[in-house]
């Protein structure tokens, strides 16, 4: 007979089984953006069996690895998603409960399966190595759609390349700004993966996030890369890394004096640069587009007449929402801002409520005694989701998101750090 005390004895002392692989794989198929691609292959109906695997995996290892005592840190985050849902719904003015209800399911879902990878540090590496090779493939995917863009109208590819513009990519995300999120998110998990994989993510990281032209992404990379250099790197590595940038910056002066009687500029005719360093979004104005100023005006506007407990669950997707159906004068475009979302959903009430719960957990990180690097990496975590959200509002629905903030509050005090013999 098959003894089940030694097989869960074993995975509590970090076993990587099949259920642990299959629930990783399903993890990084969302987070990749592979998830639509499932669904186009094998029809609508493969997002139950996904979710279904989902749920099982958490289950089987759940019940071996003592789930209940894994998920206390998030409690207090799961305890406001509760709030959050329930106090959305109730001041909804149009049916939106089975909206909230899939919301509650889902990220209750991605917050075991993310105690689950914290709960020991080879299972935290495994994660951390999956992810990396989920960036080398979008990298590759989005160099097959540049080099042929015929199939960038294949059916396969249409939704995944669904960008603002034609000169910005996003691989299997679609989505260039949630590229841009997703590649600093996994870049900041390149920290416990094996250096050579580490080291490819990173290099496909970046990529990503240069293609992607997303504003955001790019000066979350460079200042974070700036406060390593100037705080963490040592001299030798200072040096090189001054080396290195005299060495761009020479030649770039050489190729944009070569390039002086053609008229070009680099930094206004390379896409990328044009965009990343027009902090005014002053293209976007041109095309008659609302700029993040400007959303935040209208929707500034909507909250100063909004009852204090605010307008209901999905409300600052704007008049466009699938989820409300519901015209209201509201602008047409969703907050692209987290902070302000929460706000228009659930009033002062709600952000309140998450502000403090944040606050809480945030002053407790700074007392767990962790080795310097692994409180940067956590510091680094913690400032591309809480600066990312200023930019996205989808952060609240999103699987980066819930599991980005679900990492916050269950790293500090996981297993996965606590008994890690070193990182």
């Amino acid at each position: 007979m098959f003894d089940f005390s030694g097989f869960s004895e074993r995975a509590a002392h970090g076993r990587i089984t099949l259920a642990y692989v299959l629930l990783v794989t399903i993890l990084v198929v969302m987070l990749g953006g592979a998830l639509p691609s499932v669904l186009f292959v094998f029809g609508r109906n493969a997002l139950w069996g996904v979710w279904a695997l989902l749920i099982l995996c958490v289950s089987v290892l759940g019940l071996q690895l003592s789930l209940s005592r894994l998920m206390r840190p998030v409690l207090p985050l799961a305890a406001w998603l509760l709030v959050f849902a329930i106090w959305g719904t109730l001041c909804a003015t149009y049916p939106i409960l089975a909206s909230s209800l899939r919301l509650l399911i889902r990220f209750i879902c991605i917050m075991a399966a993310i105690a689950i990878v914290t709960s020991h540090h080879r299972r935290l590496a495994f994660f951390a190595n999956a992810t990396q090779w989920g960036l080398v493939g979008n990298l590759l995917v989005t160099w097959l759609l540049i080099t042929y863009p015929e199939y960038q109208q294949h059916p396969f590819f249409l939704r995944m390349n669904a960008t603002i513009g034609s000169d910005r990519f996003a691989g299997l995300w679609g989505d260039a700004n949630q590229a841009g999120l997703v590649a600093l998110f996994m870049l900041a998990l390149s920290y416990w993966a094996k250096p050579w994989i580490a080291w490819a993510g990173r290099i496909s990281g970046a990529l990503i996030i240069y293609l992607t032209a997303s504003r955001t992404a790019f000066w979350i990379a460079i200042a974070l890369a700036l406060l390593h250099l100037v705080f963490a790197a040592t001299m030798k590595s200072k040096l090189r890394a001054v080396l290195v940038a005299a060495v761009l910056i020479i030649g770039g002066v050489g190729y944009l004096n070569s390039s002086r009687e053609s008229s070009f500029s680099f930094f206004k005719d390379n896409p990328t640069f044009s965009r990343v360093f027009d902090v005014s979004e002053s293209k976007t104005k041109e095309r008659g587009e609302a700029s993040r100023v400007d959303l935040a005006k209208q929707w500034l506007a909507v909250i100063a007449k909004e009852p204090w407990y605010g307008y209901g669950l999905y409300s600052s997707e704007g008049d466009t929402s699938i989820e409300t159906q519901v015209k209201r004068g509201f602008p047409t475009q969703g907050t692209h801002n987290m902070y302000m979302a929460i706000w228009v959903d659930t009033g002062w009430v709600g952000l309140s409520l998450f502000l403090i719960t944040l606050g809480i957990q945030l002053y407790r990180m700074r007392q767990v005694p962790l080795a310097p690097p692994v409180h940067r990496m956590l510091f680094a975590l913690c400032f591309i989701m809480l600066v990312f959200a200023l930019t996205s509002h989808q952060m609240l629905t999103d699987y980066t998101g819930w599991m980005g903030f679900s990492l916050i509050f269950l790293l500090p005090m996981s297993p996965a750090l606590r008994n890690a013999p070193s990182w």
